[in-house]
């Protein structure tokens, strides 16, 4: 199994359950607690690793959303509270979600250690909230922890892949969601029309940038040998099937 297989059959497991604790209601619920709405407590907790900077530096990293949202949620967020105790909030939702979803699971020190080697041999570069997070100490107790952690951090690194990948073919973030989800995305991100025309090679480039981002985020699973990669997809096929029956019971 190549680095490129690995990303090709885990990307929905990296994008969708590593980030699937902050659509759980008590992670809302932990929002609240701290005077803080939806975006608030998503900038103040994805992106409050890089600490008080301005919001045009958070929407820089974060990339995808409308510079106006996150510089609103971002000046709500710093007013509330400090940022130290909205980051720490969401890393205590992110292993709560964890420890309830497949934190039965056997194997998860196994996959911890494989997933940990792939976050440490990952490049840094032109991803910024992929490298704050990284060198954010946090304290994992057992494996869960360091899964859901690892977990986090993948998905922060192809994350800022893909943000590499739209702009080296030419789109920028915005032109990017209406080439592919398309208006109603862009306006859930903030974005409000009138829509900038799309280049006429729009529906190329996001074909260059999906071939990309995969090429960019599989490079650091070149640190693990075949079998190693073997192991780690089929550990987590397991997690996601975790994920899938706790879907069910919802």
């Amino acid at each position: 199994m190549t680095p490129d297989d690995v990303v090709r059959h885990t990307e929905h497991v990296v994008t969708g359950v590593g980030a699937a604790f902050g659509s759980d209601p008590l992670y809302r619920a932990r929002g609240e607690s701290l005077g803080l709405s939806r975006w608030p407590f998503y900038f103040g907790g994805r992106a409050g690793v890089l600490g008080e900077v301005d919001a045009d530096v958070v929407a820089a990293a974060c990339g995808f959303f409308a510079p106006d949202l996150v510089r609103e949620a971002w000046s709500t967020a710093r007013a509330a509270t400090s940022l130290a105790t909205v980051v720490e909030a969401d890393v205590e939702e992110c292993l709560r979600w964890a420890r309830r979803v497949y934190g039965h699971l056997a194997g998860l020190e196994r996959l911890a250690h494989l997933a940990e080697q792939v976050v440490e041999a990952a490049d840094p570069a032109g991803r910024p909230l992929f490298a704050a997070w990284r060198s954010h100490p946090v304290p994992a107790h057992d494996a869960v922890d360091r899964v859901a952690l690892a977990l986090l951090r993948l998905r922060e690194h192809r994350g800022g892949s893909h943000l590499i990948a739209v702009l080296a073919v030419g789109l920028t973030p915005l032109t990017a969601i209406l080439a592919g989800p398309g208006a109603d995305k862009a306006v859930a991100n903030g974005w409000r029309p009138p829509w900038p025309a799309l280049p006429s090679t729009a529906r190329s480039a996001r074909d260059k940038t999906a071939r990309l981002t995969d090429e960019l985020a599989a490079a650091p699973y070149a640190c693990l040998g075949p079998t190693d990669r073997l192991e780690l997809v089929d550990l987590l096929d397991q997690v996601n099937e975790a994920y899938e029956r706790f879907r069910r019971r919802r």
